[in-house]
């Protein structure tokens, strides 16, 4: 179901509706002048307003991969510290700081040119979520101590997220599914 707050389109169609009203008000009631065209303009600018101005839960997670994706591509892996709950454990890592040396070591040698997102399918339930990400991973062919499996990657995670108190979601355990669907997990790498 659309809402308001995911994006503008609703609040579009309910200014068109009103525009279209407003207009014939305009004909039949000329002495209204342009305040008939008001109401239309105000859920235009409601529209894009609460667009920009409340960001969602979908919103803040689909934020908060893509600046985890920005770091890992810059080499950056401590800047993702902040994203990753404080409480981290997935069956290889037992704690957040586990987890980011493991990224560290992985990356050192991965010299990545690109990472682009293929799919997202994500489910939130109260404060907890959870999603699947396919990424397209582009190592360089002459840097890369992962290329020789090929510099070009399909990787698919699984993401738990926690809401926190200050109402900002981090992550809880990141499961790995696939490399090039193949089937792989933490343990293999």
């Amino acid at each position: 179901m659309s809402s308001v707050f995911e994006s503008p389109w609703l609040l579009l169609t309910v200014a068109a509706i009103l525009l279209a009203a407003a207009s014939i008000a305009w004909r039949t009631r000329p002495e209204w002048g342009l305040r008939s065209f008001l109401l239309p303009a105000v859920a235009v600018g409601a529209a894009f307003g609460l667009d920009v101005l409340v960001q969602t839960d979908s919103e803040q997670i689909h934020s908060l991969l893509n600046f985890c994706r920005r770091a890992v591509l810059e080499g950056n892996v401590r800047q993702i510290a902040p994203c990753i709950a404080s409480t981290y454990a997935d069956p290889v890592h037992r704690n957040k700081e586990d987890l980011l040396n493991a990224a560290e070591s992985i990356l050192r040698g991965a010299a990545l040119e690109k990472v682009v997102e293929r799919g997202h399918t994500l489910r939130i339930h109260g404060d907890t979520a959870q999603s699947q990400v396919r990424f397209r991973v582009h190592l360089s062919p002459q840097r890369s101590a992962y290329a020789a499996a090929g510099s070009l990657m399909f990787v698919v995670l699984e993401i738990h997220y926690q809401r926190q108190p200050n109402q900002r979601w981090q992550i809880q355990k990141v499961l790995l599914v696939s490399v090039n669907d193949s089937p792989i997990n933490w343990h293999d790498v």
